[in-house]
């Protein structure tokens, strides 16, 4: 068995390529980040997605649309209207009616919602600071390129970049 990470970690001598082992240590990574943070919401009784959400809903007073939400979300939710009905349930978050079209409801966060982000953000920092001494700067852009073009090319399959 070879002696990198991605080796030790699955138990695996040889990759059928280059671009599996590269997915692979994508998917573990992302693993390894996701139970991180996932940790740190399981202590508010919150999921990643609700916790995605609530930061979502930071970014503007005014709220979102639904669609707005699941455009902006991390990962694709099959229940997005559920995960709000939970924040919404927990006074987290609200929903408005809005000013512009009578029809369409926004949701957005409370003081409440706000106030369980300033407590998890030191605990969500914990292995972001971790994983700044692992790697320098200039790796780390590195990396947002890499993934960066994983992006843009599903972007590009749904038509939102050219």
């Amino acid at each position: 068995m070879k002696d990198s990470p991605i080796h030790i970690r699955l138990k695996q001598e040889r990759f059928e390529s280059p671009v599996q082992q590269a997915m692979l240590s994508i998917l573990v990574s992302a693993d390894i980040i996701k139970r991180n943070q996932l940790a740190v919401c399981c202590d508010k009784d919150l999921t990643h997605s609700q916790y995605n959400i609530l930061r979502i809903l930071k970014g503007t007073p005014e709220g979102f649309c639904r669609k707005e939400i699941i455009e902006r979300m991390l990962e694709k939710a099959p229940d997005v209207t559920r995960l709000i009905d939970g924040l919404v349930a927990r006074n987290l978050a609200e929903r408005i009616q809005s000013p512009i079209d009578k029809r369409m409801s926004l949701t957005r966060i409370t003081e409440e919602g706000l106030h369980l982000l300033d407590e998890l953000h030191e605990p969500m920092q914990s292995f972001a600071k971790e994983m700044d001494a692992m790697f320098s700067e200039e790796e780390l852009i590195t990396i947002t390129e890499l993934c960066g073009r994983v992006i843009a090319h599903e972007l590009q399959i749904e038509g939102m970049l050219k």
